[in-house]
């Protein structure tokens, strides 16, 4: 090793150093009597060069304090510091090299996520030496430099930095794509559905209008990642809430060899999948969970057994039907009780039971004759060891969390979003926790989340990132239904809710005219008035489709009505169905019937239970927020046009609003 010497007056000063040798493990101090030692680990930076009026001075800031090496000449001074500041480097270079290729491993991996942002990080929190004011010597190798100006940028780098990162991926994962987004569909995806697919943050939330394309997106978005070798077809897994809408994701994937193979599942499937696999065998579901019409009768008679085998409790049931229901005796309607105590006992047994106590007297009284039946349906799964849906979603979650079930997939879709529900979210958030870099896609319409009543929570999409953490939503902004001014009446019908996520809505279809019409008509002429509609509709474009849509099923036309109306008009076709019914459908044309105040109203006056209102999730303070978006998905099943039969005496207030709110895209119609 070379040794740089001291001026020969150094010890005519008492200068201690005479000499300084570096080696390969730091420093050797060459004093008059003997040798220190010093380690590169024990230098904290390196030296800092000083002029003097004819030699230099070179300080050594050491984690013990500084020393100074003085009485050098320049000829030694300027190559002992780059002696001095490689060897620092090069020693450092052991540990910083391999932090590098690990940071760069992560970048590699594509969009930079919030979790992969925090893990990078977190690497760089355990470096104890900032690399930002350090340069790099020319003479280490180019791996080595690299490396240090990584590690520099990187602990420079803020949310900034990671935005454009994503930014400049999502731009070159577009381009690189393009092709493949072209020819999905019969046409080219928009620009914001590209977008949603590359976009892969943690949880993402892609927030699909009406008519704007969701299943188009799931599909293409499972296509993509296969394409860019992100997934193979076993790590993606779509789900969906029903099993038609399942089916159809299915059936398009299935279109294309490279999707095939992709999984499609219900959450209800999904959850027996888990309780199979990890139990070996599929647990028993309850024939009463699988069929309304056994669920309803059984229900019914065990109410009657009840009020037959205990005569307090007939008493105090029939008298709470003479008080709540105005039903007579001698014999109640159990079966129509049974129907309305249906989703009340799920409740209970999925929320639990809440202390009489602390409910208002009315409630309580009530709970008190519902508990009854709970405890009956409760008794009769464990007698016959069977499980209900909701048994199954939990005990799924409760498997996964315990670390039971291996989790498979690395990326989860996820249909409907908006209909998700406490359970079903707490399952999505179980198996990511369970599988760290699992990636959630989300498409859904908090305008269209109409589920409350069988436990949906909106609040799970309007607040989706307090939920699952770290997020990015992307809006589709272009629908292909509905044209501009049936669009321009909803949208703005449906944010007057300021809990609503905005968005703005271009349209495919465009109009110069309203397309939203007002026709009032008295209640005994609303089948009159929708005759001559049908008769117009037909007049104009003979094989047009037809929605009767209406709040409730008695405020739609029956079935020899129907039949009737098909007869007269063969070329049209015809549906009628109630608006929850509707979810998903599409018409040319839309005939809303019921509009009018009232109980049994558009919006209804009077919650059909106030205390299934208690149990289910917390509803939104603004007045009528999810029947506002049940009318705003009435409007959005038309592509054309949309026909609102209002009440003449007593109009539906949203009706009244439309008409009075200064909506230009309405119209009084007088057909």
């Amino acid at each position: 090793m070379q040794i740089f010497r001291a001026h020969w007056l150094a010890p005519w000063f008492n200068h201690p150093f005479l000499a300084t040798e570096p080696t390969g493990e730091g420093l050797v101090l060459h004093l008059k009597r003997e040798r220190h030692a010093l380690s590169w680990s024990e230098l904290g930076a390196p030296p800092r060069l000083a002029q003097g009026r004819r030699l230099y001075r070179l300080r050594l800031p050491c984690t013990q304090g500084d020393i100074e090496l003085g009485w050098l000449p320049k000829t030694v001074a300027e190559p002992l510091c780059e002696a001095i500041t490689l060897g620092w480097f090069r020693h450092h270079a052991g540990r910083v090299l391999p932090l590098a290729e690990s940071c760069l491993a992560l970048l590699e991996l594509g969009y930079l996520r919030a979790s992969r942002w925090q893990q990078l990080k977190q690497w760089l929190r355990q470096e104890s030496i900032d690399w930002r004011l350090h340069v790099p010597p020319a003479a280490l190798s180019d791996r080595e430099r690299a490396a240090f100006e990584l590690v520099a940028t990187l602990m420079t780098a803020d949310e900034g930095w990671r935005e454009q990162c994503c930014r400049d991926y999502c731009e070159q994962a577009l381009a690189e794509y393009g092709a493949l987004f072209d020819g999905l569909e019969s046409h080219p995806l928009t620009e914001a559905q590209r977008l949603a697919c590359v976009v892969d943050e943690d949880h993402n939330l892609v927030l699909a209008g009406a008519g704007c394309g969701k299943t188009s997106v799931m599909t293409a978005r499972a296509t993509f990642l296969l394409a860019s070798n992100q997934a193979r077809a076993s790590e993606l897994l779509l789900l969906a809430f029903g099993n038609e809408a399942a089916a159809e994701m299915s059936e398009r994937l299935a279109r294309r060899p490279e999707t095939a193979a992709v999984k499609t599942s219900t959450f209800h499937a999904l959850g027996l999948m888990i309780l199979s696999r990890v139990a070996g065998n599929s647990p028993s579901l309850s024939p009463l969970a699988q069929q309304e019409s056994t669920r309803i009768t059984t229900f019914a008679r065990w109410l009657e057994q009840d009020c037959q085998q205990d005569e307090d409790y007939g008493a105090r049931l029939h008298d709470w039907l003479r008080r709540h229901r105005f039903q007579v005796v001698p014999q109640p309607d159990y079966r129509r009780l049974a129907r309305e105590w249906a989703p009340l006992v799920a409740a209970l047994k999925l929320y639990g039971e809440p202390e009489p106590e602390e409910l208002p007297p009315a409630l309580a009284e009530q709970l008190t004759l519902v508990r009854p039946l709970l405890h009956r349906y409760q008794q009769h799964l464990a007698e016959q060891g069977d499980i209900d849906f909701d048994d199954m979603i939990e005990q799924a979650t409760e498997l996964v969390r315990r670390g039971r079930f291996s989790v498979p997939w690395r990326h989860i879709l996820v249909d409907e979003f908006q209909d998700i529900s406490g359970p079903r979210a707490a399952l999505l958030q179980a198996l990511r926790d369970a599988a760290p870099g699992l990636s959630l896609f989300c498409v859904g319409d908090d305008w269209q989340a109409i589920y409350r009543f069988s436990g949906a929570d909106v609040s799970l999409t309007t607040r989706f990132a307090d939920h699952f953490g770290a997020s990015r939503i992307t809006r589709l902004d272009k629908t292909f239904r509905f044209n501009n001014q049936i669009e321009k009446v909803a949208s703005r019908f449906v944010t007057r809710n300021p809990a609503q996520l905005p968005k703005t809505l271009g349209t495919h279809q465009r109009s110069d005219s309203p397309c939203v019409h007002v026709l009032p008509v008295d209640n005994d002429s609303q089948m009159d008035v929708v005759t001559r509609l049908l008769g117009q509709i037909a007049a104009e474009r003979a094989h047009a489709s037809v929605y009767l849509l209406a709040r409730f099923r008695f405020s739609l036309p029956d079935e020899s009505q129907l039949a009737g109306w098909r007869r007269r008009f063969p070329g049209l076709q015809l549906e009628a169905q109630t608006l929850h019914g509707a979810k998903g459908k599409e018409a040319d044309c839309v005939i809303m019937l019921g509009l009018s105040r009232g109980k049994f109203g558009f919006p209804p006056e009077q919650s059909g239970s106030a205390l299934l209102e208690l149990l289910l999730p917390e509803a939104e303070a603004f007045p009528h927020a999810e029947e506002r978006r049940l009318f705003y998905v009435g409007l959005t099943r038309a592509r054309q046009q949309v026909f609102l039969l209002a009440d003449r005496q007593i109009p539906s207030v949203f009706v009244k609003e439309l008409l009075e709110g200064g909506y230009p895209g309405v119209s009084r119609w007088q057909g």
